[in-house]
């Protein structure tokens, strides 16, 4: 598709035109169905058929006997425990269909005249049942309400099936007065997905995802978007396609707001749609691009002579539409490559990902444009399959500055990290539901008690430690949980020092699933029990005559804290490469070097994990990308 469609750029008629017709030619056998099309309407109904028509060049489902079993797989959850995820065997079969052989199907080659004319009446009746859609232009409709398909899913008849499914807040809908208020409505009733990566699948359909609502924040926005659009309340999905926070990806539903035409992110369970403000997620975001049915024609003009742009950028139907977040801005960074095709590239462990490219290189600068402040990028450039640095890390400041980390070795600071990624936003719920946990230690395992500590904060290592005195009688500890929320805990653990580096067998012995019982006192601190606020207290005994100091309650957590015992080495970023400062083995729950001054610094734990990301010094203080945009009013650049 990308190499069809840039011929409407060279061509004399109109783009439309021209799109319509290459939509005809790659019809093929089709072609009379989607002639049909075109030609059942006239005004606005053939301006809504053309757009559809020419939004189905290149559009595709992706099929087959393999993904059709995986949804059968999928029928069969939750597991009887009420878990979301397939058992062994369940899994091992579903790896299995994983590999099968796929087929695409084309829709331009397939899809019927009846299938495509009905998608338009309905489009039709839900723009002009909602008041709020007379303030929209009719292309804000097409492109927000008109589409059938959001990705490479089956297609199904899918519309009707989500308004009988959410039927329940169609009264509330219809009251409705914005846009904005009715997909308030449509993301508390469709909720959050039930969290399942154990597959590698494309797009599900959409009636699939409404029988068993499996996935992750793909799935998740596919859902929430059909039910918006069944219900006529246009909306989109906007994307990352590599976080500064962890090097993954991410995408979020947005509602296009009739009063100020403003798209407004929402994430379902977590904080609904709201016409205040745009939404801060707490995720840092670089680039943001808006999934598109029409390819964008900018970023067909921007890449159409590009041959080393990966696929991800060179994709037309992905907008972007950073400034909507960040308003326009300007980066001119200095490179040491005077030509080529330079990209605006991201850190991870794994290599440098691109997120963007400059629009112009000139004299050893090269220009991004529109990209988030205060965050750490890299420009890089196509080295094979992978890339590599061709210039200084910078920052693109609030103010319009860019700061360029050159590090200052003639000038040092120390920093004391106690952790190698991000304290992110996903580990708060788990850190902090350990607040309002009492603990308490006994002789018998009725007691009497007496108390020893109680939380009243969120943690600030995942290794909470209560100094305590336990002789040879006191053998029995009790846990009492908040009464005003649930406690998510990876671990407990009792040592004779207090560095958790002697830790003494202990046994759950309440009355709880054995399930409990084995994640709790089974040395793994990324396994986590969930304690429910109205369960009985948990009672441990522990195993060995031996005197202990410490008592150690482990939040749920990502197990990516600096840990006693455990081997580390700090590189800093320094002429096209990372320099290492030394390896170091941790004595405690912090680790300190003596760094360059104004250095990108990386942490790498070479005991365990592969979670690692990039931050800079201040103050003594570790400031990752995550605490960048939080702590840039602070945080004097210049002053490095």
């Amino acid at each position: 598709m990308f190499l069809v469609i840039p011929l409407a750029f060279v061509s004399c008629v109109s783009v439309e035109d021209t799109l319509t017709d290459q939509a005809m030619s790659q019809a093929g056998s089709n072609a009379s169905e989607i002639e049909k099309v075109l030609n059942s309407y006239d005004g606005e109904k053939k301006e809504a058929a053309e757009y559809l028509v020419r939004g189905m060049l290149g559009q595709y489902s992706l099929t087959g006997p393999g993904l059709d079993s995986i949804e059968q797989l999928y029928k069969k959850l939750p597991q009887p425990n009420g878990r979301w995820q397939l058992d062994s065997l369940q899994l091992a079969e579903g790896k299995r269909y994983e590999i099968m052989p796929r087929n695409k199907v084309m829709d331009l080659k397939t899809l019927s005249a009846d299938f495509l004319l009905q998608n338009i009446s309905d489009f039709q009746h839900v723009s002009n049942l909602r008041s709020w859609n007379k303030n929209f232009e009719r292309k804000e409709l097409y492109e927000t309400l008109l589409p059938y398909r959001i990705g490479d899913e089956p297609v199904t008849e899918w519309r009707d099936a989500y308004r009988k499914a959410l039927d329940s807040i169609s009264p509330e809908i219809d009251k409705a007065t914005t846009s904005v208020e009715a997909a308030r409505y449509i993301s508390k009733a469709v909720g959050e997905i039930r969290y399942n990566i154990q597959l590698n699948i494309p797009h599900r359909s959409a009636l699939a995802l409404l029988d068993s609502p499996v996935g992750y924040c793909r799935e998740e926005c596919d859902r929430t978007l059909h039910a918006m659009r069944a219900f006529g309340i246009p909306g989109a999905i906007d994307a990352i396609l590599v976080s500064p926070d962890n090097g993954t990806s991410h995408q979020w539903t947005v509602v296009l707001d009739n009063v100020d035409h403003i798209f407004r992110m929402f994430d379902n369970g977590k904080y609904p749609p709201t016409r205040d403000s745009l939404h801060y997620d707490g995720r840092r975001k670089g680039k943001v691009y808006r999934n598109m049915f029409m390819p964008d024609r900018d970023k067909l003009a921007k890449y159409r002579r590009m041959h080393d742009a990966p696929y991800e950028l060179m994709n037309p139907r992905l907008k972007d539409v950073t400034a909507e977040y960040f308003g326009h801005n300007e980066a001119k960074v200095k490179v040491n490559v005077k030509s080529g095709t330079i990209f605006l590239g991201i850190f991870t462990p794994q290599g440098y990902k691109p997120i963007d490219m400059a629009i112009k290189v000139k004299r050893g600068i090269a220009i991004f444009q529109d990209i988030e402040p205060d965050l750490i990028y890299f420009p890089i450039i196509r080295n094979g399959s992978e890339y590599r640095t061709c210039g200084n890390p910078f920052m693109l400041e609030s103010n319009g500055n860019v700061h360029d980390f050159i590090p200052d070795s003639y000038r040092k600071e120390t920093v004391a990290m106690k952790r190698k990624m991000p304290f992110w936003l996903h580990l708060i719920r788990g850190m902090s539901s350990v607040v309002g946990i009492k603990t308490q230690t006994g002789s018998t395992p009725a007691g009497p008690w007496d108390d020893v500590d109680s939380i009243t904060s969120v943690p600030s290592h995942n290794f909470y430690r209560i100094p305590v005195n336990l002789n040879k009688k006191n053998r029995y500890i009790r846990l009492l949980t908040s009464p005003m929320h649930d406690a998510r805990i990876g671990e407990v653990l009792v040592s004779v020092d207090s560095l958790a580096s002697q830790c003494v067998p202990l046994s759950l012995i309440t009355d709880t699933p054995s399930e409990k019982k084995n994640k709790l006192v089974d040395r793994n601190i990324l396994s986590w029990t969930l304690i429910d606020k109205d369960s009985v207290d948990l009672v441990f005994r522990i195993n060995s005559d031996e005197y202990v100091s410490s008592i150690f309650i482990i939040p749920q957590n990502d197990d990516n804290y600096v840990v006693p015992g455990e081997e580390y080495e700090l590189f800093y970023f320094d002429r096209n490469e990372w320099k290492s400062l030394g390896k170091k083995t941790a004595e405690g729950f912090d680790i300190t070097y003596d760094v360059p001054a104004n250095a990108v610094l990386w942490l790498r734990n070479l005991t365990k994990g592969k979670e690692e990301q990039i931050f800079i010094c201040r103050d003594g203080r570790q400031l990752f990308n995550a605490d960048l945009g939080v702590a840039r009013l602070e945080l004097n650049l210049n002053s490095f």
